[in-house]
C-alpha cells in the first residue's frame, strides 16, 4: 500500500543518478557531496567511482522499483 506510493518517487530519483552519471561522462567532470567538482584528469580514481556510484545506483533504483511488489 505504501510502497506503491514511493515507488514513482524511487524512480525519479534513479533517473537523476543516471543523469548525473551520463553528464559526468560527457562533461569529464562530476558534483560531489558539497558542490565540489571532480575533474577527470585531475583526480580519476575519484571521479570513476562516483560515476560508477552514480549510473550503478540509478540502475539499482530502477530495478529494485520495477522488481519489488
Amino acid at each position: 500500500m505504501c510502497v506503491s506510493l514511493i515507488k514513482p518517487f524511487i524512480i525519479l530519483a534513479s533517473f537523476v543518478l543516471l543523469w548525473f552519471g551520463a553528464k559526468g561522462l560527457r562533461e569529464d567532470q562530476v558534483i560531489e557531496e558539497g558542490n565540489e567538482i571532480i575533474e577527470r584528469e585531475k583526480s580519476p580514481m575519484n571521479y570513476w567511482v562516483t560515476v560508477v556510484i552514480y549510473i550503478g545506483g540509478g540502475i539499482a533504483g530502477i530495478l529494485f522499483s520495477l522488481i519489488c511488489p
